[in-house]
């Protein structure tokens, strides 16, 4: 095949070096596959064309458009502002048992729980106060028409808060405040703390009995506060910023669909005592709304996994996630995480390359 091109140029620079060269001229007859005649008459051709070099492509000036006149990248130095860091504790239902939880599974993931609140810790210092929203159903209790038959609890209410959520929420509060000056928990009552009987008092509650239990143990510890409401709801004020605590069994769900009446109560608690934000736990799924312009709502998703309710009522399958979040004096509430307690249910990765999936 004739050669054009750079190609053409490598042909000529061959033949002129093969002058007078029969050994070299015959190479190049095998290599083109050709005539010593026909390769004369390429070298001939390429001579009058005056085939020395490539054309040179034509220079192109590229102008973005439109003009950016980027802004400098700086880099932040020195301290950073401190800010606290607020842990929401919801539905951990200790001493419940089903197919993938139990009390050993509640320990690894409050353990796992305690080494994430740890990282984000340092990942954000400087932080001098930790706050924890305990929003109820801490213990599973024993009410039998609220999935505490016998098989469907490790134990009794009592020993449920003496030998499993005392011990394990003083180890991680404790933990917590080697990183911290201080350690604030505020706490309100869930719906699995009442008891069997019609007409129970609303405060015969196993969440507060744990509140007692939790304060009565970390009572000589100091800068470290337990402060629960015997009433269903709690107001509590962080850097000038209101969050409103309830446990979200006030709401009830239509066609399984709570947040119809949770978004119909909150304006009408928000009506009574403004906020800023607000959180609840009992529906064992996570979900956040904008209540108005300056307040929202969210439902903090669950420790406890398996639970054929959330399936049943919500037609969710909950994964052991909880919430944290930090507090700035001018910003309130800034950065978020869902902390993952167990790797089990971690979000399933498609094996596919970035960007752009095609259907």
């Amino acid at each position: 095949m004739k050669p054009t091109g750079a190609e053409a140029i490598k042909f000529l620079e061959k033949w002129n070096a093969a002058h007078r060269n029969v050994e070299a001229k015959a190479r190049l007859i095998f290599e083109y596959g050709v005539s010593h005649r026909r390769l004369r008459g390429w070298a001939e051709e390429f001579r009058r064309q005056k085939v020395t070099e490539l054309p040179k492509e034509k220079e192109v000036v590229y102008t973005s458009y439109p003009e950016f006149k980027l802004k400098p990248f700086k880099m932040k130095l020195g301290e950073r502002d401190e800010e606290d860091i607020v842990i929401v504790m919801a539905d951990h239902h200790c001493g419940k048992i089903t197919p993938n939880f139990n009390v050993e599974i509640y320990k690894q993931r409050m353990d796992k729980l305690l080494d994430d609140t740890m990282l984000i810790i340092n990942l954000h210092r400087p932080i001098r106060k930790a706050h924890i929203f305990s929003v109820g159903d801490i213990v599973q209790g024993e009410n039998i028409y609220q999935g505490s038959m016998v098989e469907e609890a490790d134990r009794g209410a009592r020993r449920q808060i003496n030998e499993i959520a005392v011990p394990i929420w003083a180890r991680y509060i404790l933990s917590l405040k080697q990183g911290v000056s201080e350690v604030n928990l505020y706490g309100v009552r869930g719906n699995h703390g009442v008891g069997n009987a019609k007409g129970t008092p609303p405060k015969t509650n196993w969440d507060l009995f744990f509140y007692d239990a939790l304060k009565a143990a970390l009572t000589n510890q100091t800068d470290i506060g337990i402060n629960y409401s015997e009433e269903f709801s709690l107001l509590v004020n962080i850097k000038g910023f209101r969050f409103f605590l309830i446990h979200g069994d006030q709401c009830k769900g239509n066609a399984a669909v709570p947040v119809i009446a949770m978004r119909r109560k909150m304006s009408e608690w928000y009506a009574n005592s403004p906020f800023h934000y607000a959180y609840c736990g009992h529906f064992h799924s996570e979900y956040q709304d904008k209540l108005n312009s300056v307040a929202d709502y969210t439902i903090a998703p669950p420790l406890v996994t398996g639970d054929e309710w959330a399936v049943e009522k919500i037609g969710r399958i909950s994964t052991p996630q909880q919430l944290c979040f930090g507090v700035h004096a001018r910003f309130g509430r800034t950065w978020r995480y869902s902390l993952h307690t167990d790797t089990a249910f971690l979000p399933r990765r498609f094996n596919e390359n970035e960007g752009v999936v095609k259907q």
